[in-house]
């Protein structure tokens, strides 16, 4: 499973459709959400979760991303790590 955060103005999700790409995520600066490929449609729809993360809250990545221009993304990267640890140690 791919997961790409795409960019620029041009359409890339026919692309990613022909590649076979499952999931897409999309970051405008405030809202992070999650696309999911349906492979009858070859499009992508709007989905609540990530596939590939399904326990993520998905209100964490913004929080992340916001934090790394406040205290730099090399504390944030520190940060993110243990948080994954602590959640390994609850098997989520």
């Amino acid at each position: 499973m791919k997961l790409i955060l795409p960019s620029g103005s041009l359409d890339k999700l026919p692309i990613y459709a022909a590649l076979g790409v499952a999931e897409i995520w999309r970051y405008d600066g405030q809202v992070l959400r999650f696309y999911g490929l349906n492979e009858e449609s070859k499009s992508y729809q709007e989905i609540s979760q990530s596939l590939a993360f399904p326990w993520l809250d998905i209100s964490l990545i913004p929080q992340w991303l916001e934090q790394r221009l406040i205290i730099g993304e090399t504390a944030v990267l520190k940060q993110v790590r243990q948080w994954a640890i602590e959640q390994k140690k609850y098997n989520i």
